[in-house]
């Protein structure tokens, strides 16, 4: 019973150990196949190659080969069991340093909040940063969804081969975070993601405290703009002979286009409608250059107004680093004789009604001042009457835009203006820039809308 009880045990020593050699032949023959997985930046043949050639390999023949040995002839079973050991201690090895356990090193010693995913999105790891800002991170199978879990942003809601998000932003929790997704690739198969988080609340509030007091100052500096330029209608309430009405809405804070009357002399009224180039901060400051230098040179006497534009034109072109220029229709109107004298610097063609219709006003172009120094103009002159209407404007009424991105044009501001059944400049320039408005349909301003309207009464 005894020796039947021996040879059994024998026996069934023998398969396992017959068993035991297969599964590390395969297991080996397996790793072998396999070996491109620890070599992805070369090609498969080449890395078994490598593979085949390195410790690794002989680590792994060392702890299979004595498996083969009692079959052959007899072994030492003490040196047999050590070098199961060794075989035991390299399965213990590999894991320590498989994918995950190696990721998760890496990721403990970065500062940024990384959170590690597979390609089907299951949650592989997260370092230390990560964990602090989300504590139930490390709780989550799957990547998506992850609206169950707590601290979890609702925005971050899985990714996919195709549509990876190269960065995003998200607030959670009053604090606000930016990411940064990548995707892991060996050639054309996808390994993992890799999702770097970044916590920049500190600068998002000093962003926005930033951006409140540049909107501030620009108020400001809307006002003082606005101040610039005449706002109580009627402006000379005293004098019947004219009626004046002018309007201005900017595109953004500040603006580029700019309108002026001011009276020369006792009986010499002048207007201005103006346009810089450019929208924003840089135009405001051209625009106020421009309209001080007009104002002064029309102030100073009688010169013509050709040689005034001339002067102007070539001031502004003194420093104009940044090739700024501005587009102008002034004129003066001797109220006495009804005789208006007018020069064109490269503006819209104002239109006046004499008579039932308003048509276009006969002038001569001229150069935009500040675009060449020492530029020639010439001036109109037309005589006006009782009733007579001069209707000036920007640019940014017959390019006004709909959202089919189409604009107003000419053709069409001269048919709006004749239908309009108006009573005085204001009721007019209200009329026209309600039909801009129901034109526009809801698209956002692109330009300066400037009108100015002069009646002879």
């Amino acid at each position: 019973m005894d020796a039947f009880t021996t040879d059994a045990a024998k026996s069934i020593f023998i398969y396992v150990e017959i068993v035991s050699v297969i599964i590390f032949t395969v297991e080996y023959a397996l790793r072998l196949w396999t070996a491109n997985l620890l070599y992805p930046r070369i090609r498969a043949a080449k890395a078994r190659l490598r593979y085949a050639v390195s410790p690794m390999l002989l680590v792994d023949v060392a702890a299979i080969l004595p498996f083969y040995l009692p079959m052959a002839f007899p072994v030492n079973m003490t040196i047999l069991r050590l070098l199961r050991l060794l075989r035991l201690l390299r399965i213990l090895k590999l894991n320590r340093y498989s994918d995950t356990k190696t990721s998760e090193m890496i990721l403990s010693s970065i500062k940024e909040a990384i959170i590690l995913i597979d390609a089907d999105h299951n949650f592989l790891s997260a370092n230390k940063a990560a964990s602090s800002l989300f504590p139930t991170i490390r709780n989550i199978k799957k990547y998506a969804p992850v609206n169950q879990v707590e601290n979890w942003p609702s925005e971050l809601t899985g990714f996919d081969e195709k549509h990876v998000k190269d960065s995003f932003y998200f607030d959670e929790n009053e604090n606000y975070y930016k990411g940064d997704v990548s995707a892991v690739y060996d050639r054309e198969k996808l390994l993992r993601y890799i999702i770097i988080i970044q916590d920049i609340t500190k600068s998002v509030l000093l962003e926005k405290a930033e951006n409140e007091r540049i909107q501030s100052e620009l108020m400001i500096a809307r006002k003082i703009q606005a101040s610039m330029l005449p706002s109580v209608f009627p402006p000379f309430p005293e004098r019947t002979e004219f009626n004046i009405y002018a309007l201005m809405e900017p595109a953004k804070e500040v603006g580029g286009d700019f309108y002026d009357f001011f009276f020369i002399d006792e009986n010499r009224l002048a207007v201005v409608m103006a346009d810089v180039s450019g929208k924003g901060i840089p135009a405001a400051l051209f625009m106020v250059n421009a309209k001080t230098q007009l104002k002064n040179a029309l102030l100073k006497g009688n010169a013509p107004l050709t040689e005034v534009l001339g002067t102007v034109n070539n001031l502004l072109c003194e420093g104009n680093d940044e090739c700024m220029f501005v587009t102008v229709f002034f004129g003066v109107l001797d109220i006495p004789s009804g005789k208006f004298t007018y020069v064109n610097g490269g503006h819209d063609v104002p239109l006046i009604k004499q008579g039932e219709k308003f048509t276009w006003l006969p002038t001569k172009p001229g150069m935009m001042p500040g675009f060449m120094e020492e530029t020639k103009y010439e001036q109109d002159e037309i005589l006006l009457k009782k009733d007579d209407v001069i209707f000036m404007y920007t640019d940014g009424v017959t390019e006004a835009e709909n959202p089919a991105k189409e604009i107003l044009t000419k053709e069409n501001l001269e048919k709006i203006i004749n239908e309009c059944k108006y009573g005085d400049v204001k009721e007019l320039l209200t009329f026209l820039r309600k039909e801009i408005e129901i034109f526009a349909d809801g698209a956002e301003q692109s330009d300066d809308i400037t009108m100015l309207a002069l009646k002879i009464l």
